[in-house]
């Protein structure tokens, strides 16, 4: 289980935890943002399971959106900093920077909920 979550976190494959899932490493790069390859270049998992395979990774995004809302919400509240302006300001910015990452770690953890694994 440890082995997953690191796995997703460094956006490694969830059979293997070596191979990586997409072709571009660094997360601010526009130019092949979206690329993956077929499958993983060390255990030759299958990366493209199904056509609208990764449909199921924007419920996994919107809900990790949405708990990036409320913790900022949270964490205005308890400083005692809060204003709808503010908030909105601030939520827009903070969604804007993290949407790569959250791209990215959504499509991971899908994946991964959806391969069994076969390291320890």
């Amino acid at each position: 289980m440890a082995n997953q979550v690191v796995s997703v976190f460094r956006l490694k494959c969830p059979q293997c935890g070596e191979g990586d899932l997409f072709c571009n490493k660094n997360i601010y790069k526009y130019k092949g943002f979206f690329d993956m390859p077929d499958s993983c270049p060390k255990c030759q998992q299958d990366f493209q399971i199904e056509p609208g395979f990764y449909y199921g990774s924007m419920y996994v995004s919107y809900g990790l959106t949405i708990a990036i809302t409320v913790a900022i919400f949270v964490a205005m509240t308890v400083l005692n900093i809060f204003s709808i302006a503010g908030f909105i300001i601030a939520d827009v910015v903070i969604l804007t920077v993290t949407l790569p990452i959250v791209f990215k770690i959504s499509r991971a953890l899908w994946l991964t909920m959806n391969v069994k694994k076969s390291y320890t």
